[in-house]
């Protein structure tokens, strides 16, 4: 049977919320050297594919991405991270076999209505996991970069997310971010 097609896969400038999980729910990161290596095999797909990257929160058997696809589909770009990672973690754990839990999961986000909310939902993920206390405190997520007055590197596209608010000023977008980041850590609607 074959498997059933993705919407809206090509159009331009479309937004997704990916998740990908562990095969059997099982971990997909191990060691600290393996966020940093999924990290960098983004990095280099970025290069290679070109796409917009938001938002990013890799839990341990699990991970969230917030991308916006230029010319490449995701199914290309997800493709592409999802093998080099699969082969990076089965060479170095000398193993075999699928690492991720069928395909991709994606969802079209409405840049109008819910595309802070989707980063909001990443962000806090380690939070409504119990993983860490604040979005902040915890290491593998994209979270610390909006906190950050001065960012200058490139994994991130920072600028542009926060200019979606419609506000010219991004330090001000920014502040206003982290504030509705945080109005969400109790709220049932950000953890469902």
């Amino acid at each position: 049977m074959s498997r059933k097609a993705r919407k809206d896969i090509d159009q331009d400038e479309t937004i997704f919320h990916i998740v990908c999980r562990g095969n059997n729910q099982k971990k997909t990161f191990l060691r600290i050297r393996d966020y940093k290596k999924l990290l960098s095999i983004i990095r280099q797909v970025k290069k290679e594919l070109p796409f917009y990257f938001y938002s990013y929160n890799l839990l341990p058997n699990h991970f969230h991405l917030l991308i916006e696809r230029q010319d490449a589909s995701i199914s290309k770009i997800m493709g592409r991270v999802n093998f080099l990672y699969a082969i990076y973690f089965n060479h170095c754990y000398n193993r075999s076999g699928h690492v991720f839990q069928d395909r991709f999961y994606s969802n079209v986000i409405d840049k109008e209505n819910y595309f802070w909310s989707a980063g909001r939902y990443i962000d806090l993920n380690a939070v409504h996991a119990g993983l860490a206390k604040t979005p902040e405190s915890y290491r593998w997520n994209s979270f610390p970069i909006y906190c950050q007055e001065d960012y200058d590197d490139d994994l991130i596209d920072r600028d542009r997310f926060l200019s979606y608010i419609g506000m010219y000023d991004l330090k001000q977008a920014r502040q206003e971010y982290t504030r509705f980041v945080y109005a969400g850590i109790d709220s049932e609607e950000v953890r469902n």
